[in-house]
């Protein structure tokens, strides 16, 4: 997992071609100023779906992960609380079966590192179980979660 603020995102350019395309969309397109909605930034390889939301309580919340795709969560604008473990955690549960379509096991867990995620980002990858929508305060979150296709080698 990578977690940071938006100025420092370039960064990471190089590591994929998809994850490049998911920042140079970032760095040149007003995000904030997007309807709420499901955008497909590169076919299905890169999608971005812009959210608004005031976050919810830590007990209504859940861990998930996915196969096929890596999240790249952006708090545009308000903070959450984002938390954090390692699929090899021993203390999760799968609670929600591996969905194909939706691409994504949701999980319960004992403990993970948690932490507010404020107008940054977080890059996760497939073995980074998170949790996000979790309420920091009772402000609006503007949020866009960029689904990134992992690439085959």
């Amino acid at each position: 997992m990578i977690v940071g603020k938006l100025k420092d995102l370039h960064r990471y350019k190089g590591i994929a071609k998809n994850i490049d395309t998911a920042i140079d969309f970032l760095e040149n397109n007003d995000v904030l100023a997007m309807e709420k909605g499901k955008y497909h930034i590169d076919g299905d390889n890169v999608i971005l779906n812009r959210d608004t939301y005031v976050a919810k309580d830590l007990e209504d919340c859940f861990f998930e992960n996915h196969k096929n795709y890596m999240d790249l969560q952006v708090v545009l604008k308000g903070k959450e609380v984002f938390g954090y473990t390692d699929i090899t955690n021993p203390t999760l549960k799968v609670t929600t079966p591996y969905n194909v379509e939706k691409d994504v096991t949701k999980y319960s867990c004992d403990g993970g590192v948690f932490f507010t995620l404020e107008e940054g980002y977080a890059l996760v990858y497939p073995e980074d179980v998170h949790l996000a929508k979790c309420k920091a305060n009772d402000e609006i979150v503007e949020k866009a979660v960029l689904k990134i296709k992992i690439e085959e080698k």
